[in-house]
Order: structure tokens, then C-alpha cells, then sequence
């Protein structure tokens, strides 16, 4: 099946539709995997922060302790009040963030017990050491009840965080593996798609270019076909007023050479046929020419439409480029804000600080990619304004050349019904030559017309070979604008 340039065009603008699109939607994929996956992180981070709270907190409550043991003042106990609301709000915390995993929640359910125990043997040591002095609270304390609970704590917290930290390595590894995904659609799915657009351009430039350049080439030859007729009918033209101006010079021998005169007179008839046959070809050509003028127009409104919407798709494809990089500084500023909760969590937080040292890297190359995509698609659209100038000013020549075309074509008409005009004339000359009944007034009359009209003919052919003259330099313009080379 044969395209035409409209259907090749659009396919192109389809390819280029569909190309954006894939990279999109694996863009956005990638994206929002990234995305949840860093939320979980962090949502992970924010439990084992809990945990350390928990267990932290529950050491301020036993230094309390120890200190009003010892000393015996209710300004002691400020750490261990303080401690005790911290573990309760840390817990609370905990039950929040967990509440959709049913291990970290039985594993809450039989740490609450633990925890109020504790707090019952923290209790009962201050109750004993306000109401019985230091002695009863000590006997309480070197029982070792306390110490037992603390380490059951110790290991249920511990085992939350070992949880949370497998976890922890789940969600690294989903980071990691969006944001390879993405690095690799942008550093390839655009050039790639950059590539294929660009072939497609080239091949279809040189398809149009060759259509032209052949639709041009009918036209020049046609335009060197009308020149050469005109030229032939310029030259019989002349050789006809010439001999009419010799045949009114003589009309006193014609008068005596009837017969001789009757010979011309056929001869002029004959050939002002044959000159009127030549002129009807002439105008049936200048009617192609006109309309291979006019399908040129038509092709390069056509390309000039195609490359404004080309232009538009790149204003497109340059939203597309600030999206991906308005997303790079969102993960730039992700990267700052995980690199300072890693800061808040000491050593525990190191590997994460450095893992969003990389996001942060990430992020920078994003934008970097980003940037260079932007001046290709400038460089693009450059090359496009460039080619929609191009193609206005083909289409104004081409515009010049339809209305030389038409009136060359109305030349040849006038052309074509001077010489019908002369061949009626010499017919008329043959007539009044065998009769030989009418007067030599009216011979001379008659030749006075035939010398008015082969003048008229003689400016008319003129006129005409100068019009098939600019029709042939047109289609030499028109190939120099699309180039010489063959395609």
C-alpha cells in the first residue's frame, strides 16, 4: 500500500506519541515504586526509633529510682515520672505504626505485660524506701526481680528491631532497584526514542524531497516543451507578416499572378492550422502545469502544518522533561531530609545516612540528565522553526509560480485565437483568389487585414515565449530550493 504524505506524517507523530508515552508510564512506575518504597523505609526507621524510645525511656525510670533509693528526695523521682510518660507515648506510637503487622503486635501484647510489671517493681522499691527507710526498698531491689523483667524487655525489644531492620533490607532493596529502573529508562529510553524520531524525520524529508523534485522535473520539462512551441510559432509568425507586408507591396502583380497568389494564400492556411494545433497543445500543457503547480502547493501547506504540530509535540515532550526533573528535586530533598534523621540516630543511622548520600547522587544525575535532554529539545525545535521558514518561503514561490502558470496559459489562449483568426483570413485570401470576382479594392483591404493581424500575432507569440520563458526558469527555482541532487 502506497502512503501519502499526510498518512506518513502522522504515523511519524504516532510513533513519537507512543515512544513518549511507554517512557512515561515505565517513568512513572518507577517512580512511584521509589516512592513507597522509601516511605516504608523511613516508616521503619520511625519504629526502631520507638523501640530504643521504649527501652531508653525505661532506663530514665530506673535511674530515678535508684537516685531517690540513695538520697531519699522527691526531686529525684523527675527522671522517672519523665521516663514513665515517655514509655507510654513511645508504645502508644509503636501501636500506630504497627497496627498491620500481626507479628509486631502479639509481639506489643507480650511486651505491655513486661513493662507494667516493671513499672510495679519500680513502684513498690520508691513506696517501700518513702514508708520503711532505704533497707526494705534494697531487700526489694537485690531480689533481682527487677533486673530479670528489664531483660525480658531488653529481648523483646531487641527482637522488634531485628524485625524491623529484615524489613529495613526489603525496602533497601526496592529503593535501589527503582531507582536503577528509572536511571536506565532515562539514560536510554530518551536517546533511544530521540534516535528513532530522528531516522523517521530524515526518511520522510527525503520521501517529500523526492516527490517534489520529481513533480518539479514534469514541470520544468513541460515548461521547456512550451518554450520550444512558442519559439516555432514566433518564428512561422513572423514569416507570415513578413509575407503579407510583401504581398501588399505587389498587389498590382497579383493582379497579373492570381495564380501564384492562390498558392500563398493556401500555404499561409495551412500553416496557421498547423500553428493553431500547436497552440491548443501549448495551453493543454500550461493546464498540467497548473495543476502540478497547485498539488505542490497542496503538498507544502502540508508540510508546514506537519512541522508546526512537530513543534507543538516538543513543548509537549519539554512539560514531560520538567515533570522527571521536578521529581529529581523531590528526591533530592528526600535524600536531605533521610540523611538528617540518619544524623538524629547516631550510629544506628550511618548506613542509612549513606544510603541517602547515593539517593542524593541519584537525584543530581536525574537533573543533570534532565538539563541535557532540555538542550537537545531546544536544538530541535530550532531545526523546526528553521524548516517551517523554509516552507513559507516555498510556498510563496510555488504561490508565484501557479499565477505565472495562469498567465501563461491565458497568453496561449490569446495566442490560439489569433492564429485561428489568421487561418480564417487566409482561407478567405484562397477564396477571393480563385473567384478573382471581387475587386482589387477589396484584395487590398483584405491584405491590410492579414498584415494587422499577423503583427498582433507576432506580439502575441511573443508574449507567450516570454511566459514559457519565466514558466521554465520557475521549475529551475523550485529545484534549486529542494536541492539537485537525485534522491
Amino acid at each position: 500500500m502506497k502512503w501519502t504524505i499526510g498518512t506518513k506524517v502522522g504515523a511519524g507523530y504516532a510513533l513519537a506519541l507512543f515512544i513518549l508515552a511507554v517512557i512515561g508510564f515505565v517513568s512513572y512506575r518507577n517512580t512511584s515504586s521509589y516512592i513507597v518504597a522509601a516511605r516504608r523505609r523511613s516508616s521503619t526507621y520511625q519504629v526502631i526509633e520507638n523501640f530504643e524510645n521504649v527501652l531508653s525511656s525505661l532506663k530514665d525510670t530506673e535511674t530515678g529510682q535508684r537516685g531517690y533509693l540513695i538520697v531519699g528526695e522527691d526531686s529525684y523521682l523527675e527522671p522517672y515520672e519523665t521516663g514513665k510518660a515517655a514509655v507510654i507515648t513511645a508504645l502508644k506510637n509503636l501501636r500506630q505504626q504497627v497496627r498491620g503487622d500481626p507479628s509486631q503486635q502479639r509481639l506489643l501484647d507480650a511486651l505491655d505485660p513486661l513493662i507494667a510489671a516493671k513499672f510495679a517493681e519500680l513502684k513498690e522499691t520508691i513506696d517501700l524506701r518513702r514508708a520503711k527507710g532505704v533497707e526494705a526498698a534494697t531487700q526489694v531491689v537485690q531480689t533481682n526481680k527487677g533486673k530479670e523483667i528489664m531483660d525480658e524487655i531488653r529481648q523483646k525489644i531487641t527482637d522488634g528491631k531485628n524485625e524491623e531492620k529484615a524489613l529495613l533490607a526489603q525496602w533497601d532493596t526496592e529503593v535501589n532497584a527503582s531507582a536503577r529502573q528509572t536511571i536506565f529508562t532515562i539514560v536510554y529510553g530518551i536517546p533511544l526514542a530521540l534516535v528513532v524520531l530522528v531516522v523517521f524525520g530524515f526518511l520522510l524529508t527525503r520521501t517529500i524531497t523526492r516527490q517534489l523534485r520529481e513533480s518539479i522535473t514534469l514541470l520544468s520539462s513541460s515548461a521547456a516543451e512550451i518554450l520550444a512551441t512558442t519559439t516555432q510559432v514566433a518564428s512561422g509568425a513572423a514569416e507570415t507578416a513578413t509575407a503579407v507586408s510583401e504581398t501588399t507591396a505587389t498587389v498590382e502583380e497579383v493582379k497579373q499572378t492570381a495564380q501564384l497568389a492562390n498558392q500563398k494564400a493556401r500555404y499561409v492556411s495551412d500553416s496557421a492550422q498547423k500553428a493553431s494545433d500547436v497552440s491548443q497543445t501549448g495551453r493543454r500543457a500550461v493546464d498540467d502545469a497548473v495543476q502540478g503547480m497547485h498539488h505542490i502547493q497542496e503538498q507544502m501547506e502540508s508540510i508546514a502544518e506537519s512541522i508546526v504540530r512537530l513543534s507543538e509535540q516538543s513543548q509537549v515532550i519539554g512539560e514531560i522533561i520538567a515533570t522527571v526533573n521536578g521529581l529529581a528535586e523531590q528526591s533530592n530533598l528526600l535524600a536531605v531530609n533521610a540523611a538528617i534523621e540518619a544524623t538524629k540516630a547516631g550510629e544506628v543511622g550511618k548506613g542509612f545516612g549513606v544510603v541517602a548520600q547515593e539517593i542524593r547522587s541519584l537525584a543530581e544525575q536525574s537533573k543533570q540528565a534532565t538539563a541535557q535532554v532540555r538542550t537537545i529539545l531546544g536544538d530541535i525545535q530550532k531545526a523546526t522553526s528553521a524548516a517551517v521558514l523554509a516552507t513559507e518561503q516555498g510556498n510563496k514561490a510555488v504561490e508565484a509560480g501557479v499565477k505565472q502558470t495562469r498567465e501563461t496559459g491565458e497568453s496561449i489562449r490569446l495566442l490560439a485565437d489569433s492564429v485561428n483568426q489568421a487561418a480564417q483570413a487566409a482561407t478567405q485570401i484562397a477564396a477571393s483568389s480563385q473567384q478573382q470576382m471581387v475587386g482589387m479594392d477589396q484584395v487590398a483591404m483584405a491584405m491590410e487585414s492579414i498584415k494587422q493581424a499577423s503583427t498582433q500575432n507576432v506580439a502575441g507569440t511573443r508574449q507567450a515565449e516570454v511566459a514559457a520563458q519565466g514558466l521554465h526558469e520557475l521549475g529551475q527555482r523550485l529545484g534549486a530550493l529542494i536541492g539537485n541532487r537525485s534522491a
